[in-house]
Formats: structure tokens, C-alpha cells, sequence
């Protein structure tokens, strides 16, 4: 029974690898895009967000270009999660002098909350990108341990998450709803 769980974990990781690969980056719109952007949305449905993003919150702007001068790719995708769950950052792996993870956001959110997550979770991409021992699930869990705390520990996973994280999130939208009431 174990080793099915494994292999059936091992799978699903091995198919978001192969859609990574699979799928060609769509670059958000910038004055000046990089040849191989960090931030890469295989979903469409995401550029509006990223978008509205960039131009309601400079915090969420400079998040993105921070992201570009870093070894870290965050590949982004709307998905059901776990209950009381708005996002979470995976690692994927390390290869070829770039780090790889994937940021899951809730896909029913309003606009502004997954705005909002997702800069939360750009935050943790940078926090991974300032600790270049982070190249595995496991020293990524090692390293939050350091400096994040524990959100859920649950069977089979624990949830961790940052002061600095949060208060990304928070800041993004303030800054969202500043501009909404015209401040």
C-alpha cells in the first residue's frame, strides 16, 4: 500500500514536469519581457490577473521584477485545493543552474484575493531564491523550518508560511483597494 502511494505521488510529479515541458511559457506583458521570464503562465486565464496585478499594486510590480534577477522559475496555475487552502508553492527541481517551482492558486477566488495569493506566494519564491541550499522539497521544508513557521502539519505534508509572506499579501491588497476607492 505504501509503495503505491509513493508511485501515485511520483506520478503526478512527473506529469507537471512533463507539462512544463510540454506546455510553451507565456510571457506576462511588460515594456521590456526577458527571453526566458521567470514568472510563466502555461494558462491564459492567468495573464489578466498577473496584469491587473502589475498595475494596482507596485508591490505586486516589484515582486515580478525582483523574481527576473533570480535563479527561481515560478510556473503559475489556477487549481481546486484543499479546503481553507487560497495557495501554495511546490518545489519541482533544480536543474541546469535554474531552480523550479509551481504556484497553485485557488481558481474560484475573486479577482483581487488571488492578486493578493499570489503575490503571497511570489514572496515565498523569492525567500527560496535567497537561500540557494533550497534545491529539494526536502531542504525547502529544512530551510522554512529556520525561518517560517508551521501553518498545518497533517498524515502526509506540513504547511509552512512567513511573516513576510503574509504581510505581502496584506500590503498587495491594501494597495488593490487603495486604488479601487480612487486614493
Amino acid at each position: 500500500m505504501h509503495s503505491r502511494i509513493v508511485t501515485v505521488r511520483i506520478a503526478a510529479v512527473v506529469s507537471i514536469l512533463i507539462v512544463i515541458a510540454a506546455v510553451t511559457s507565456v510571457p506576462i506583458g511588460a515594456d521590456s519581457v526577458p527571453a526566458h521570464p521567470r514568472l510563466r503562465l502555461p494558462d491564459r486565464r492567468l495573464l489578466p490577473v498577473v496584469q491587473a496585478g502589475r498595475d494596482g499594486s507596485p508591490s505586486f510590480r516589484a515582486l515580478i521584477e525582483r523574481l527576473e534577477t533570480t535563479d527561481v522559475v515560478v510556473y503559475v496555475q489556477c487549481a481546486r485545493l484543499r479546503s481553507r487552502l487560497d495557495g501554495e508553492l511546490t518545489f519541482l527541481a533544480a536543474a541546469g543552474g535554474l531552480r523550479y517551482v509551481l504556484v497553485r492558486i485557488g481558481w474560484d477566488l475573486p479577482l483581487e484575493r488571488k492578486i493578493a495569493v499570489l503575490g503571497h506566494e511570489l514572496q515565498h519564491a523569492l525567500e527560496v531564491a535567497r537561500n540557494p541550499d533550497i534545491v529539494s522539497a526536502g531542504t525547502m521544508a529544512l530551510a522554512y523550518e529556520r525561518f517560517g513557521f508551521t501553518r498545518n502539519r497533517g498524515f502526509d505534508r506540513v504547511d509552512f508560511d512567513t511573516a513576510a509572506a503574509i504581510d505581502t499579501g496584506v500590503t498587495i491588497s491594501r494597495e488593490l483597494a487603495d486604488r479601487a476607492n480612487g486614493d
